[in-house]
């Protein structure tokens, strides 16, 4: 093979590629997995939140109470677990009994080890 007759290949191989890309971006349609992403919602409103597993048991909920935002984390067996809202923090051992309270809204003690 002579050297201007592979350079005529490798040209033709060249185009060849470029036009067989070309030609699939045009003539096959795009297909999509997902549906194009619509514009975030920004603001959501509501008097409370209720955050549910699978199953349809209740896990947390966040809403508004009579002298501010209240939130409630269950546990597994639909129990309050964690409670935090304008009076303080409460934490429940899993038979319902209070291990802890914040002395006073708004104070977290600092813990030392």
């Amino acid at each position: 093979m002579t050297r201007s007759r592979y350079s005529v290949l490798c040209a033709l191989i060249v185009i060849g590629a470029f036009a067989g890309g070309y030609a699939a971006g045009v003539a096959v349609p795009v297909a999509h997995a997902q549906e194009p992403i619509r514009p975030l919602v920004t603001n959501i409103r509501g008097t409370s939140f209720t955050l549910v597993n699978p199953q349809g048991q209740v896990q947390a909920t966040l809403r508004g109470g009579a002298i501010g935002a209240e939130l409630i984390l269950d546990d597994a067996n639909g129990n309050p677990r964690i409670e935090i809202g304008a009076s303080g923090i409460t934490i429940r051992d899993a038979m319902g009994r209070m291990t802890w309270k914040s002395p006073k809204a708004g104070f977290l003690p600092a813990v030392t080890e």
